[in-house]
């Protein structure tokens, strides 16, 4: 600004002085305006800036912002005025001197960060105007980025080498010396809460053994302080509402490359609930509002419970379509007694209605298949609940990675626009590859799957299996939502082959379903499938009279129905929920074919969110089949049991009825529990601990290992142990080590189950 101000202030002054011979007559008016020096900047830009006009009078201020607006583009480093006076008015020539022109940009000396990444952080481009300001706040983006990493020391130099015609070469040299990591977390102060406790709270830690080969340990600023807002909401869930962390104290040591942080805590006076009351209106009364409330009297105030009690009451008024409803707390504190009084009363605000429902973000997904999701319609009330359960019914379709609403004020009164921006993910993929199971060994797969085939939200599959023991091949199709009701249609046609040592079995079919759905969590499903199944006997083996019945070539014709409830936060990575799923089958009779059977299982699964982020899961089956009309239940529809999928610690081999040779022949019903802990590390790596406890019960063969007593809880198999689950881009991998509580003298104490390229 320095230079142009300067020429202007010259050029003004020798106007304003009495006129002399040869000065310009500013009487007279703008004739033209002319652009000079301009190179490589638009003049067509710059004349978008000039506010004097040819005709107008001159002026001396309209002139300075004219200067000022053309400076501020950022491409210049002088501007002159020229007024050349003619005859017939006068010439305006705006005299400019372009800044340098960058030519390339170059990284040097990044290894922690990518060079692709670092030329999408800064703001000096090539083909730009090289301006000093912008150099140095790439300067601070760079350094900000290495912090995240934990280079406390980053040194960034920079250089512009001027190569000729106005053109320079910009040099980013980056020095990124050593990696600074957390030595020390030090408390001082802390009384209720010890050491532990605390430091448990912080992302920020000491750089432990594992945490050397990642980013975990690193000093970050931004995080230190969320670090400390997090210990202070943490002490007021105890009672103490004064709380407060001083500045946190951060001493770095550079000849180890470590910082000490040192957190100083004043945890002031506990306080307890007083009287805890609300006041009622005409929409909920003053029992409804405290029913949403579980703060007791006596307890320590607890400031997060009192949020969530707060957002509970909120949500009873969302419900009834007043969206804007406020909780508004009176909370009055006793400093002698040390105890809190509470008196809720509520805002409701008016009642709202859904104006437009806008999708975005849904360039595959057709626009029906998003809308289909949605329990609230255009014009009707607004519902938190139902609004909740829409963005859950689009999360759990599995096309979308992100759903959010925007809810906006809509052009009419009390009607609320809800935008939903979607993140769609990749739904089609194409496999060929290897997995291992320790059941199954080295699995040859190939397979293309589109859950979202063109966008429509129907589903296709086509694909083989190979392993030591199976030989798969299928495909499948469903449209789980027929013109869009809650109607699914689907169809299969498969081969399967399956070694269970003694014999192998083939099927050969195809399959019918349909399915409907009633009310919000319930559906039931009615489907149609033919089989033609052989069985062949193993030679290396003696086959049992049993088997010798089994051998041969049967046609299966039977119909299923299930009724399931689906009551999960999320189907893929449940947290919280249940469901239970009912399944009837029946085969032979009016249906015709060679085998009369009925099979009918029940199984069911609930999810509990515990703190710290660990889920629980208990599940449970029960399953019975059973032939009719004088025929023998098959071998090829019996139960089995063992391995990574059910009970783990065990092989299908070493649970339920086994033949002469010691194989499993399965039995005619099972019976399985399990109960499971897990915590997810990050996204995609989730440790597991369990309990599983099952069995297989039957009539045939030798029952050394179960018994002909179905359902008896004191003859079961059991196992404890632990696994990790990893999701990769390629495949899924799960591994598991069970250990049997009850070994047989000729089984292992221990199964590790590795699966990878299946999913589990």
């Amino acid at each position: 600004m320095k230079n142009f101000s300067i020429h202007l202030f010259a050029a003004v002054f020798a106007l304003l002085i009495p006129r002399a011979a040869g000065a310009v007559d500013l009487e007279k008016p703008v004739k033209e305006i002319m652009i000079s020096g301009a190179q490589r900047a638009n003049e067509n830009t710059i004349r978008f800036y000039i506010r004097s006009k040819t005709g107008a009078p001159y002026s001396v201020q309209t002139t300075r912002e004219d200067i000022r607006r053309i400076y501020n583009l950022g491409y210049f480093d002088d501007i002159r005025l020229i007024i050349k006076e003619k005859d017939d008015g006068l010439t305006l020539v705006y005299e400019v001197k372009e800044k340098p022109f960058v030519k390339s940009v170059t990284i040097k000396g990044a290894k922690e960060v990518p060079d692709k990444d670092m030329l999408l952080l800064i703001a000096m481009k090539k083909g730009s105007f090289f301006q000093k300001h912008v150099l140095k706040k790439d300067v601070l983006k760079i350094k900000n980025k290495y912090l995240k990493k934990g280079f406390y020391f980053t040194e960034v130099k920079t250089s512009a080498t001027e190569t000729g015609n106005n053109q320079v070469d910009v040099v980013y040299e980056i020095i990124e010396r050593q990696k600074v990591k957390i030595g020390k977390v030090v408390f001082r102060g802390n009384k209720f809460l010890n050491d532990y406790q605390l430091s448990d709270i912080m992302e920020s830690r000491s750089a432990g053994f594992w945490q050397l080969f990642t980013d975990a340990g690193s000093y970050q600023r931004e995080i230190l302080k969320v670090d400390v807002l997090r210990i202070e909401s943490r002490y007021r869930d105890f009672g103490f509402i004064k709380a407060r962390l001083e500045e946190p104290k951060v001493e770095v040591d550079r000849e180890d490359g470590s910082i000490i942080v040192t957190l100083t805590v004043h945890e002031g006076d506990r306080y307890f609930l007083g009287d805890i009351a609300a006041q009622g209106d005409d929409i909920h009364s003053e029992d409804e509002i405290m029913s949403r409330i579980s703060l007791r009297k006596g307890d320590p105030f607890n400031q997060s419970l009192f949020r969530q009690n707060l957002f509970s009451v909120q949500e009873l008024y969302m419900d009834d379509g007043y969206a804007y409803a406020a909780p508004l707390p009176d909370i009055t504190e006793h400093q002698e007694t040390k105890t809190v009084d509470i008196t809720v009363k509520v805002d409701p605000g008016r009642v709202v209605y859904i104006g437009r429902i806008d999708a975005v973000g849904n360039y595959k997904t057709n626009d029906n298949v998003v809308r289909r999701e949605m329990r609230l319609k255009e014009g009707e009330r607004f519902s938190g609940q139902k609004l909740t359960r829409s963005r859950q019914r689009l999360a759990n379709t599995g096309y979308f990675g992100g759903v959010d609403v925007d809810q906006k004020s809509s052009r009419e009164p009390d009607t609320m626009d809800l935008t939903l921006n979607l993140t769609e993910k990749e739904t089609g993929t194409l496999k060929a590859g290897l997995g291992y199971s320790s059941l199954e060994n080295l699995m040859l797969s190939a397979a293309v799957t589109e859950n979202n085939l063109w966008g429509t939200g129907q589903r296709l599959s086509i694909g083989l299996e190979s392993s030591k023991l199976r030989q798969d091949y299928y495909i499948d199709f469903t449209n789980p939502r027929w013109q869009d009701r809650e109607v699914s249609l689907g169809y299969s046609l498969f081969s399967r082959q399956f070694d269970y040592t003694s014999y192998t079995n083939y099927s050969k079919g195809v399959g019918l379903s349909m399915g409907k759905g009633f009310g919000e969590y319930t559906k039931m499903s009615l489907d149609y499938r033919f089989e033609a199944i052989t069985v062949e006997l193993n030679n290396l083996y003696t086959p049992t009279t049993f088997l010798l019945s089994q051998e041969g070539m049967r046609n299966i014709s039977s119909i299923g129905y299930t009724i399931s409830n689906d009551q999960r936060d999320v189907s893929w990575k449940p947290t919280d929920g249940f469901k239970v799923v009912w399944d009837m089958r029946l085969a032979g009779g009016a249906l015709s074919g060679d085998v009369n059977y009925y099979k009918l299982s029940f199984d069911g699964a609930r999810y509990w969110k515990l703190p710290y982020d660990f889920v629980v899961m208990a599940h449970g089956a029960i399953k019975r089949a059973s032939s009719y009309g004088g025929k023998t239940l098959p071998v090829f529809e019996h139960y089995f049991m063992g391995g990574p999928y059910d009970l783990r610690g065990f092989t299908f081999k070493e649970v339920g009825p086994l033949d002469t040779n010691g194989t499993s022949i399965g039995g005619d019903s099972s019976l399985i529990f399990n109960l499971e802990t897990s915590y997810a590390f990050t996204k995609s790596f989730e440790g597991v601990v369990f309990y599983d406890r099952g069995q297989v019960y039957g009539s045939e063969g030798d029952l050394s290992k179960t018994t002909d007593q179905r359902y008896d809880l004191s003859n079961m198999r059991h196992s404890v142990g632990w696994g990790v689950r990893i999701v990769t881009p390629a495949m899924p991998i799960w591994l598991a080590w069970g250990f049997k509580l009850d070994p047989k003298p000729d089984e292992s104490q221990m199964e590790f189950h590795f699966t990878m390229g299946r999913t589990f």
